[in-house]
């Protein structure tokens, strides 16, 4: 899977462009500020049609413009495809293969990428917000018919809470939010399920790479930590049950409170090193270790499950990560194939061999050296 086609217009503070990228390394290079970044944002918009950055449409487009259209070609396993997103103030359009889609489908896997960027060490180090983010879209490459689990759980946890409003106004009882569960504890246990079943095939991965990492100085853990009494090997009916219940024990709390309290929606993923808790205990070294392991993981598993490397974003980890881990990343990325964009402040800081084209950003303007 490639980009063998890549532009915008009017793209934040790029000025026009089209590249059409190498097969394997994209080294875009230039200070801080002059729109490196913004061309991994304008990649990852073809995959997700929305910003890594969560910026609102008007964000993305040029100052002083009012629409934005950004496109690409992809080739996966030799099948072209043309996907090209279109923004304004007003919405979003997005046609693939030059037709309109007026409704996403659930399952829509024509550009998988994975990102690493500076912002992603806040997966070992804040709130469980970005873990269920991580666990969400890696699932999601996995298995597209994921999202729409995703999707309908959120529409009758979205119809719960509702309910739970009303309650605290005085105005339903129990029984009225119980016979309304229904819904919620089949979609949830598919989620809960789903994110299971990714762990448990993502796992290996990760405890090699992060074994490679460290040189065997460091094991790292990651367990799911959802509902009590969850259990890892659970079927489909158990974890069914098992939510039923917490639903049911957390009823009259969450009626007070207006709110939801268990779910997917707010479970996490632990993170450990040596069994110690990674965001208490790691240092920023290990931090950087561990996030970079969960990256290259995620890379090989996605490429053991659709038989091809996804795209890579790397965005200006070069000043994250020390000389060894950076070194390290490089060879796996040798080794592993597939396309990769890098941003960095000096290409002396990548080290690749000639399967690569270094492009110069500055001021927003792209060219090819």
């Amino acid at each position: 899977m490639h980009l063998v086609a890549l532009g915008a217009e009017h793209f934040r503070n790029l000025a026009t462009f089209r590249l059409e990228p190498h097969r394997r390394f994209n080294i875009l290079e230039g200070r801080n500020g002059q729109g490196k970044t913004n061309l991994l944002e304008a990649v990852f918009l073809l995959s997700a049609f929305r910003s890594f950055r969560d910026a609102k449409n008007r964000e993305l487009v040029g100052w002083g413009e009012e629409t934005t259209t950004v496109y690409g070609e992809v080739v996966r396993r030799d099948i072209r495809r043309t996907v090209q997103v279109t923004l304004s103030a007003k919405g979003k359009r997005v046609a693939l293969d030059g037709k309109n889609i007026t409704r996403l489908p659930d399952e829509l896997a024509h550009l998988n990428v994975v990102l690493f960027g500076p912002d992603d060490l806040v997966l070992t180090k804040e709130g469980p917000k970005e873990r269920r983010r991580f666990i969400d879209r890696a699932t999601y490459a996995v298995w597209p018919d994921y999202v729409t689990a995703l999707r309908r759980y959120a529409a009758a946890l979205k119809n719960r809470n509702e309910l739970l409003r009303q309650a605290t106004l005085g105005g339903l009882d129990g029984s009225v939010i119980q016979a309304f569960e229904h819904e919620l504890v089949g979609h949830g246990a598919r989620v809960i399920q789903r994110r299971l079943q990714f762990l448990a095939t993502f796992q290996p991965h990760f405890d090699r790479v992060f074994d490679h990492i460290t040189a065997g100085a460091l094991k790292g853990g990651i367990a799911y930590r959802g509902f009590k009494g969850l259990e890892k090997g659970a079927d489909l009916a158990g974890i069914e049950a098992g939510y039923a219940q917490a639903l049911d024990e957390a009823r009259a709390t969450d009626m007070r409170r207006g709110f939801t309290s268990v779910g997917p929606h707010t479970d996490d993923l632990l993170f450990h090193i040596n069994r110690r808790s990674a965001r208490i205990y790691a240092s920023q070294g290990q931090h950087r270790a561990f996030v970079l392991a969960l990256k290259i993981a995620e890379l090989h598993r996605i490429h053991e499950a659709i038989g091809v490397y996804p795209v890579f974003l790397l965005d200006d980890v070069s000043s994250e990560l020390d000389a060894e881990r950076n070194a390290q990343l490089m060879s796996y990325l040798d080794k592993a194939g597939g396309q990769v964009f890098i941003t960095t402040t000096d290409r002396r800081f990548i080290h690749v061999d000639s399967d690569a084209r270094v492009y110069r950003v500055a001021d927003g303007v792209i060219r090819a050296e």
